[in-house]
């Protein structure tokens, strides 16, 4: 009644195309917009909706709708209604990005899920997650974190590759890293293309014109994120959603309904090769020991294989090698280490996919893209 807004969310259930999907309702200045809840990775590339804010009949948005299952209902019943806090609270607690918009009023369908449920771990306690001495605790650290050493170099350098990266709209870092191609060849071979030329599993044919598909080589520079973040432990890069990332480079919406995604790739010999490295230290590369898109669960759509592509340890996790994952290389300098340690130590939208209560885990809070990547040849 005051006219101030008001960061309520009305959880329901639609029923659309015989699916019973949750549906989120935002309510600002008694203006409420409806959408469909998706997974983490929810864009508007994934979910239709029309003017008044219901789902359209879209074949390619409806294949989503299943992957809702607990997240979606726990988002429901964890979610309560909360009044605006005072200007300055509500900047440190949510950030600039969640405000932008909830103002705009379309936090789920750009995927910036603490401004669509009004996450406020921490509240006015927590600290900026732009500042570097903000840590996974939201309390301010008295000074950026300091890197690990360099992982000592105990197997040959065929490659290197560096990943330049932004952190929010203010923050950027490289990443220099060192590649293992003499021990793992084919696992470094696939690394080296999705760094570089891209991974190709179909054929070629698929990106030229008058085909009637649209496609596009996985390529980490083109749509690639840090996914997830172990505070202190790894790090999980990725592109989330082959579609959006095709969108997005050709400056469209929408990939379309002729976009194909890129099936996983079958290597069968990758599994085979050894496993030259524990994960023991900072800084050491990580890949699943089938390769790369192999890292999730196994269950997520084509569009979503890659969506866990590599890692990198923050510290010694062993756990990673119950895991079955391979060291394929390292980071190779100081200034990377730093930079890694900031990385690590960001504070992360907590709980499962930065969802559900009661985990530290969960993707950044500010997003980190990769904005480019430069790869060259070592001599031996």
């Amino acid at each position: 009644n005051s006219g101030r807004s008001v960061g309520s969310f009305l959880s329901s259930l639609l029923i659309a195309n015989n699916v019973i999907v949750p549906v989120t309702a935002w309510c600002s200045q008694q203006k409420c917009t409806t959408y469909a809840t998706t997974s983490l990775h929810a864009t508007k590339e994934d979910t239709s909706f029309s003017e008044n804010g219901m789902m359209t009949n879209d074949d390619h948005s409806r294949r989503n709708f299943f992957k809702i299952g607990a997240t979606a209902g726990m988002v429901a019943m964890t979610t309560t209604m909360t009044t605006s806090s005072p200007a300055g609270a509500v900047e440190r607690a949510v950030g600039g990005a969640e405000l932008e918009c909830q103002k705009a009023g379309n936090c789920l369908e750009i995927g910036e899920w603490d401004g669509a449920v009004g996450w406020q771990w921490g509240a006015k306690d927590r600290c900026d997650p732009t500042d570097p001495r903000c840590g996974t605790d939201g309390k301010l650290m008295d000074a950026p974190p300091t890197g690990e050493p360099v992982p000592e170099i105990t197997n040959s350098i065929t490659h290197e590759v560096e990943v330049s990266l932004s952190i929010g709209r203010t923050d950027s870092g490289v990443l220099r890293l060192g590649l293992y191609g003499q021990d793992c060849p084919l696992s470094v071979q696939q690394m080296l293309d999705f760094c570089s030329t891209g991974i190709v599993t179909t054929s070629r044919l698929m990106f030229e014109d008058g085909y009637g598909i649209s496609s596009a080589p996985i390529l980490l520079d083109n749509g690639g994120l840090l996914t997830g973040i172990v505070p202190g432990q790894r790090l999980d890069f990725g592109i989330p959603s082959q579609a959006a990332a095709y969108a997005k480079s050709k400056g469209k919406a929408k990939a379309g309904d002729n976009f194909q995604p890129q099936p996983r790739p079958k290597i069968p010999e990758i599994p085979n090769e050894p496993f030259v490295r524990k994960h023991a230290v900072a800084g050491l590369l990580s890949m699943p020991s089938k390769g790369l898109g192999y890292g999730g669960s196994g269950l997520e759509p084509e569009d979503e294989a890659f969506g866990s592509t590599f890692e990198i340890t923050g510290g010694s996790v062993p756990s990673m090698d119950r895991e079955g994952r391979r060291v394929i290389g390292q980071i190779l300098d100081e200034e990377s280490m730093a930079f890694l340690a900031r990385l690590v130590s960001l504070p992360t939208r907590k709980g499962f996919q930065g969802v559900i209560p009661g985990q530290n885990s969960g993707p950044p809070l500010v997003k980190v893209s990769v904005r480019g990547i430069t790869v060259k040849s070592v001599q031996s």
